[in-house]
């Protein structure tokens, strides 16, 4: 489940499931940053929505 920003004018903003997932590798303890694989590709329309770093 993944979402650009959690709220936009006082608006809580939805999340968006991509899917299931497996553990890839983390970095960083403050904030952490977490690499997950994929079981199927991102559609892609959704990259310009979510700026993936790939």
């Amino acid at each position: 489940m993944v979402r650009e920003e959690s709220r936009r004018g006082g608006v809580t903003l939805p999340f968006l499931c991509l899917g299931f997932a497996e553990y890839g590798s983390h970095e960083g303890e403050r904030p952490m940053a977490i690499r997950w694989r994929l079981h199927r590709a991102i559609p892609g329309g959704f990259y310009p929505e979510l700026a993936v770093a790939v």
